[in-house]
């Protein structure tokens, strides 16, 4: 994890929020992104339990954040609704702010932060933040170079308030998985996650080798489940074909509260950088991340509570980079089954 630098100055008289204080967090998308905002949410809760947090997000993510302990109420951007914009906006103007921290650091999240009522608007100086959305902020804090990990700007925005900083671990109101789902499945639990979002299906694991590795952890007696999402049964079906004692796993269908739900139940994970492998991640599951072409430093899984998650990839001369497509992703197509299978047994090793 990236060493955080020392704190600038706190704004005067800006930094301590009154007793019973209102804040709003900003992270409109993606849902990796929301996952890592939710461990400022948690470092804002832990040394002020007495202020009330709210989230605002875009619709696609809103039932994440359903039943969250730690925020009093979830502001919803539609972004497939462009029709229900100005309630959404008018919802936002209604309440007035303490304090507005924008982790997303981009024109949407910006035009948010402008129109929201509040005394002090924080987010991160370029070029963490994008298309001039620090001239939206009071302060526009400044991240070191390299950029840190994406779940570190909430960490650092809350330094440059005069909070401690301290990395906090993401809490999740989960779904109990129905009990047919894992009944009769061996254990310990490990999920197979193989697609991406299609945008990014370069960042994927071809799909014969998660067969196999299927095959070979089942081989071994553990319970395999294979997760995918909306449009991705596809990807699932020829891992389930070769691993007769594998279980389908309709991510879809239960919901991200629901997805949780079945992660916490699963000793390890495995998927390419995708939301899934940050769910699990926040659960507290065991990781192991295909990650090829992106930096994990800055998008890798998040270990807590003494866990360390294992990243795989191949190295080669062009990674990381910061395509968004790629003919030939050697950093991802020459990870072998062997080395996957390896990670998962010493990650099984290292929970049991």
């Amino acid at each position: 994890m990236t060493a955080l630098p020392p704190p600038p100055e706190p704004l005067p008289g800006l930094a301590v929020l009154k007793h019973g204080g209102r804040v709003l967090v900003v992270r409109l998308s993606a849902l990796g992104d929301v996952l890592f905002a939710l461990e400022a949410v948690a470092a804002l809760h832990r040394e002020r339990p007495d202020v009330a947090i709210d989230f605002l997000v875009e619709d696609r993510f809103a039932s994440l954040l359903q039943d969250h302990p730690q925020i009093a109420r979830v502001l919803v951007y539609p972004r497939k609704h462009r029709l229900r914009i100005l309630p959404s906006l008018s919802a936002l103007r209604r309440t007035r702010y303490d304090l507005v921290l924008d982790v997303h650091g981009i024109g949407k999240s910006a035009l948010h932060v402008v129109l929201a009522r509040a005394g002090t608007k924080v987010g991160p100086a370029a070029p963490a933040a994008r298309e001039g959305a620090q001239h939206a902020y009071h302060r526009a804090v400044q991240m070191p170079s390299p950029l840190p990990h994406r779940a570190d700007v909430g960490h650092l925005l809350l330094r440059s308030l005069g909070f401690s900083g301290e990395v906090a671990a993401p809490v999740l109101a989960t779904v109990a998985p129905p009990a047919e789902l894992l009944a009769g499945l061996g254990r310990p639990i490990v999920l197979l996650h193989p697609g991406t979002s299609s945008f990014a299906s370069f960042k994927r694991w071809p799909v014969e080798r998660f067969a196999e590795l299927a095959v070979r952890l089942s081989a071994r007696g553990l319970g395999v489940l294979v997760g995918y999402g909306p449009g991705e049964a596809e990807l699932a079906a020829p891992v389930l074909a070769a691993a007769a004692r594998a279980r389908g796993l309709d991510g879809g269908a239960l919901g991200l509260r629901g997805l949780a739900g079945v992660m916490q139940h699963c000793a390890v994970v495995v998927a390419a950088d995708t939301g899934p492998l940050h769910v699990a991640a926040a659960v507290g599951a065991r990781c192991v991340a295909l990650f090829g072409p992106k930096d994990p430093g800055r998008y890798g899984p998040r270990a807590h509570g003494g866990r360390v998650h294992e990243v795989l990839f191949r190295e080669v001369p062009c990674r990381p980079c910061k395509r968004r497509d790629c003919v030939s992703p050697l950093c991802v197509l020459g990870i072998p089954v062997g080395d996957v299978e390896a990670a998962v047994l010493r990650q099984l090793a290292a929970g049991a």
